[in-house]
């Protein structure tokens, strides 16, 4: 019987820890079809190195980050970014300003482009679309 056990808790353990969403291009992201739903796209952060980190409910804490799609460019989406120490995650250490890590907990910096797997959520304001994105995976990309 713990053998079963183990065995269904390894096995959700891994399909939670799959991340994998739709292909879009930046410029879809908000999309009405992408609402509510995981796309991975490929941009870039610029991270200022400070954020206002907030948590909210039952989720994890949280900093957001603009995502663009190339450096300097404009019209960024707000990428909200777990606060941890671990893999795809946002930290700062003994006083330094936030970083963010990729998937294999390696710092991402501003000028390096990155895969993301983001769950997208639409905020429609009086005929005036946007949105915010929650990322799951951050890949650096080649």
């Amino acid at each position: 019987m713990k053998k079963v056990v183990f065995l269904m808790f390894t096995g959700l353990f891994f399909v939670g820890c799959n991340s994998s969403g739709t292909p879009v291009e930046y410029a879809n992201i908000c999309d009405k079809a992408n609402d509510d739903n995981n796309v991975e796209v490929v941009g870039f952060f610029n991270n200022t190195g400070s954020a206002m980190c907030s948590k909210s409910g039952n989720n994890p804490m949280r900093c957001p980050i603009d995502f663009i799609s190339a450096p300097g460019a404009g019209n960024p989406i707000r990428a909200h970014i777990d606060k941890g120490s671990g893999a795809s995650s946002i930290d700062a250490a003994d006083g330094k300003p936030l970083q963010i890590k990729d998937d294999k907990s390696e710092t991402v910096e501003n000028s390096q482009k990155v895969k993301i797997v983001a769950r997208v959520k639409r905020l429609d304001n009086g005929g005036v679309d946007g949105c915010y994105i929650t990322v799951k995976k951050i890949d650096k990309a080649q």
